[in-house]
């Protein structure tokens, strides 16, 4: 069975920004069965390292892909990084550290999307290039339901095992 697992923000639910992407993303993949996920962070007082270990006792699917926006995404690289190398995991406005939580080392199958723009996490996308195939998009926002076609577009090439090509950014 494939399977994709959408992961929320801090602050966020699995009815929020996830729950949009989910129906384009269905609509291109419908080979795939989706998940998504209440994480601990949905209570922001919780730091990021409570939602890394909830995924890891989870026990996610062998070889799913996992596709996280902003706090999501970093849970779901640092849970990759530490012990799930199966996983493919595609970071969306995610910065690459927050609370006690910092990725350092590039698997082969993370990719992230984000913008040095974002005024939420700026201050933490420099490393991108050196932790993931990093695309840097000047047009995203960290509103990312204002964007939600366009991310598919490109989480859709992803999960097909294309290249995220120039073209479609």
């Amino acid at each position: 069975m494939k399977q994709i697992y959408l992961l929320h923000g801090k602050g966020g639910s699995p009815q929020g920004s996830v729950a949009k992407l989910e129906p384009l993303l269905r609509a291109a993949h419908p080979e795939y069965t989706y998940r998504r996920l209440l994480l601990p962070h949905h209570d922001p007082a919780l730091p990021a390292e409570r939602s890394v270990e909830y995924l890891r006792d989870f026990n996610l699917m062998r070889e799913s892909h996992v596709i996280g926006i902003s706090l999501g995404g970093l849970v779901a690289a640092k849970l990759q990084e530490g012990s799930r190398p199966d996983l493919r995991v595609a970071c969306v406005s995610s910065p690459t550290w927050a609370d006690g939580v910092r990725l350092r080392v590039k698997p082969t199958h993370r990719v992230a999307i984000y913008s040095s723009n974002d005024e939420v996490i700026a201050d933490r996308v420099s490393q991108w290039p050196e932790l993931a195939e990093a695309y840097d998009l000047p047009w995203l926002t960290h509103d990312t339901d204002a964007h939600k076609e366009r991310i598919c577009e490109l989480l859709s090439r992803w999960i097909g095992g294309s290249p995220i090509a120039p073209q479609s950014l």
